[in-house]
């Protein structure tokens, strides 16, 4: 992932977090404890209830409280963030300037939403404050949805994408993550440490969880796993096999879980 901090790099983000049962936890973490309900819920459920004039107070309040400076919780926020842009083009300008008062690192947040947000509204408050630079690093910079799943931070990403839209399309892309089952732990050509789990190999788990976790408090994430696994005929065997193992989970009396009807 990229990450906008006045020059462009290239950050990984060490997600340790990655097997945690929700995109949610990992966005939220510890910072969870010291926010109430209300505010937990304006960003989870955003795409339920759109409300963008409470953006730049929420913004306000994870800079106080530590969120925009949490490696876990930044690129499910990035992603979230670069959502509203696109919905609300005609807010950033003021948005900008009433968040310029942040710490640089936390505007780094908003930079980098702002890159991802794929707006000409952003781009000309960006390319006026860092000219060519930004021009560079946007045609190097894929959409959120192009993102390869085989980058740490892609998967949160997602998330954020999703509490933002309530898009189809990011639900699909966490489904593509059971394609990883049977991916080699010993890639044919590559010298892997003894030990060492490629980041691959966790994507089938953490697909499972977070569509559980996610689906238990979103239903429009059970609907869309339905109409995936009645209608999508690109889904794989295995992408089918693990969104019916979420609905086993999600809805016992519909789909049955299979490894128990075969020990009946």
């Amino acid at each position: 992932m990229v990450y906008f901090h006045g020059f462009l790099s290239n950050m990984t983000f060490k997600n340790s977090k990655m097997i945690f049962a929700a995109a949610f936890l990992l966005l939220w973490g510890v910072e969870a404890q010291t926010q109430n309900e209300a505010e937990k819920d304006w960003l989870e459920s955003y795409y339920e209830a759109p409300d963008p004039d409470q953006f730049v107070q929420q913004m306000k309040n994870w800079a106080s409280e530590g969120v925009l400076d949490n490696e876990h919780a930044k690129p499910a926020l990035i992603a979230f963030t670069s959502q509203l842009i696109r919905q609300n083009k005609e807010k950033v300008a003021d948005w900008y300037e009433r968040l310029s008062g942040l710490a640089p690192q936390q505007m780094q947040v908003l930079h980098t939403a702002m890159l991802y947000s794929r707006t000409t509204e952003a781009d000309a408050i960006m390319q006026e404050k860092f000219g060519t630079r930004y021009e560079e690093q946007k045609r190097e910079t894929k959409k959120i949805l192009e993102l390869p799943l085989d980058k740490e931070a892609t998967a949160d990403m997602l998330w954020g994408f999703y509490y933002a839209t309530g898009s189809e399309h990011a639900i699909r892309r966490v489904v593509l993550c059971f394609r990883f089952e049977d991916a080699p732990d010993n890639p044919e050509g590559v010298d892997v440490p003894e030990g060492y789990v490629p980041h691959y190999k966790r994507l089938p788990i953490f697909a499972e969880n977070s569509l559980i976790a996610n689906g238990e408090r979103h239903p429009r994430v059970v609907e869309i796993l339905e109409k995936m696994l009645k209608e999508d005929t690109s889904l794989t065997d295995l992408e089918k096999e693990g969104v019916y193992n979420v609905l086993s989970v999600l809805k016992p009396d519909v789909y049955p879980d299979r490894k128990e009807a075969e020990k009946v």
